[in-house]
């Protein structure tokens, strides 16, 4: 990890080191021909990308998912995306100033998230849902920063090795698991992984939360890790819940 004052490829003057869910996140000032501009710098050791890094298919990832990716460069066997500005707030940043959140906000939000995944699972591509790797844009869309076609970058949760059929489904089963964990933060300020084997139910501190969510957090953090629920069933009550509270999902994915 680089020190704050540091650079990157000379160009990139490191003002802060952020920890993240897969490598490090920079915030950094360049100079360019408009002036000091800030930008986000993710940084990941070029052994733990693996063999198939490749620029164009990062570049071109669907930018209605993911932050768009300004350009892209490997130095001292560091592979460094550097992002476009962004504007709006980090997921963690916002959870760790207002959760516990309204069970509404948490159910636009983490629509849009379940809304985003089915979309990766279907053009083959991937992301981890972490507080850290989510930012909610100035105009309330939900995108990812870190992420992009399957094999191309690592996911980090060993299903490299494993055949295909049975690497999407460990890569399901992780990002019903992840979720959960994120509702369950959002609606508690508490992470369930800090709790041990038996985490309290969410009702515990939030008895407003309909009992079908609360059963479905806690089939996702089952360590029966087939009886976990799929995205699309996590998605399908998000969505009921958002109407019911009044958001137009359009607006809010």
């Amino acid at each position: 990890m680089k020190a704050q004052g540091e650079w990157i490829r000379d160009k990139y003057r490191i003002l802060k080191a952020f920890p993240f869910v897969i490598g490090v996140l920079y915030f950094t000032e360049a100079n360019t021909k408009l002036g000091p501009q800030t930008r986000f710098v993710h940084a990941l050791d070029v052994k733990a990308a693996g063999e198939n890094i490749s620029e164009e298919p990062i570049l071109a990832r669907d930018d209605s998912v993911f932050f768009p990716v300004r350009e892209m460069f490997i130095e001292d066997g560091v592979l460094y995306q550097v992002f476009y500005r962004l504007e709006g707030n980090l997921l963690a940043h916002y959870i760790r100033h207002h959760a516990p959140l309204p069970v509404s906000d948490m159910a636009w939000m983490v629509r849009g998230i379940t809304s985003h995944l089915l979309r990766l699972y279907r053009e083959g591509s991937f992301t981890i849902v972490h507080p850290q790797n989510i930012i909610i844009t100035s105009g309330n869309a939900i995108r990812f920063l870190y992420g992009g076609p399957i094999g191309v970058l690592p996911k980090g949760i060993g299903a490299d090795r494993l055949p295909r059929e049975d690497a999407l489904e460990m890569n399901h089963l992780y990002d019903s698991y992840t979720v959960g964990t994120l509702i369950y933060q959002m609606l508690t300020g508490k992470n369930p992984l800090a709790a041990g084997i038996e985490v309290p139910p969410i009702s515990t501190y939030r008895p407003d939360c309909p009992g079908e969510l609360e059963e479905l957090v806690k089939k996702a953090l089952s360590f029966a890790v087939r009886k976990r629920p799929r995205i699309e069933e996590i998605f399908g009550l998000l969505d009921h819940l958002t109407v019911s509270y009044g958001y137009k999902s359009e607006e809010k994915s």
